[in-house]
């Protein structure tokens, strides 16, 4: 893989460790067309005297099976390797994290599951494809939040510009209850310019905005799909927006004029997910 790569960092939080250790797993085993952000566990700290609950006997299971090595050490000092207002449940990894992928390599991937499907005899896929593109999402818990949702509701990729921009760290994995080590993360570095090759692949792209006409739930989402997130404050770029197809609002029916990034997030995915479903 050619994309660029964060320094290690520390994932913690039993569903976090977990997580990375099971998509560890799987990618011994990823064929040519893996989406998945690689990474490399390198070590596990469990502190002493740690309940044997599920996950965590998942975890030390996992460990052995991968040859990862398993360090016992005093809560105390599992606490002083993250930030005081962190908690780590008992259990911190330390990982090379994530690979970005370059977009023509993700797009190549996605040619790799069309022609797949072809060859099947199945429709094309891209139809059913939607992936988050996000625009000054600076807070690592609102990346968190969105990583998790997106991957809960099916989305192919999120694509982050490399600028303005939170970085994949041990807080995004952890808010983001693990989905982040099955996520496929498009670092790009021109956000107008990637829009503009999307569109070229086949994709639409929509951009929340307070200011749009159109409700989201009123637009069709039913075709391959680059939903646009601003930040929570200056929202989307002008240049971004400009790129956008269509501009999309959520109605605010209450007194609040604006919603966090991660929660308008959730609601826009799941109305694509409700129209691709037919519901």
């Amino acid at each position: 893989m050619t994309g660029h790569t964060n320094d290690d960092e520390l994932i913690f939080g039993k569903n976090a460790v977990l997580a990375f250790l099971e998509q560890a797993e799987d990618g011994r085993n990823a064929g040519k067309g893996n989406t998945r952000p690689r990474v490399s566990v390198n070590k596990v700290y469990i502190a002493d005297g740690m309940r044997h609950d599920k996950r965590m006997e998942q975890v030390r299971t996992l460990c052995k099976d991968l040859r990862i090595p398993i360090i016992e050490s005093e809560r105390k000092k599992l606490d002083m390797m993250l930030p005081r207002d962190q908690i780590h449940q008992g259990v911190i990894a330390q990982v090379s994290a994530a690979e970005f992928l370059e977009l023509d390599e993700f797009l190549d991937m996605l040619d790799e599951e069309r022609r797949m499907a072809e060859k099947k005899g199945q429709p094309d896929p891209i139809n059913t494809f939607a992936i988050a593109v996000l625009d000054g999402i600076e807070d690592p818990h609102n990346l968190g939040a969105i990583v998790r949702v997106a991957e809960a509701a099916g989305l192919k990729a999120i694509v982050l510009p490399n600028r303005r921009s939170a970085g994949l760290t041990g807080t995004v994995a952890k808010t983001s209850a693990g989905a982040l080590a099955n996520m496929p993360i498009v670092r790009i570095t021109n956000l107008s310019n990637a829009l503009s090759k999307l569109k070229d692949y086949g994709f639409w792209t929509a951009g929340l905005s307070v200011a749009a006409k159109t409700d989201f739930y009123k637009a069709d989402l039913k075709r391959p799909m680059a939903l646009v997130i601003g930040s929570e404050g200056g929202g989307m770029g002008r240049l971004v927006e400009k790129n956008c197809d269509m501009l999309l609002r959520i109605p605010m029916l209450g007194k609040t004029q604006s919603l966090n990034a991660s929660v308008a997030s959730g609601i826009v995915f799941y109305e694509f997910v409700r129209q691709q479903i037919g519901n």
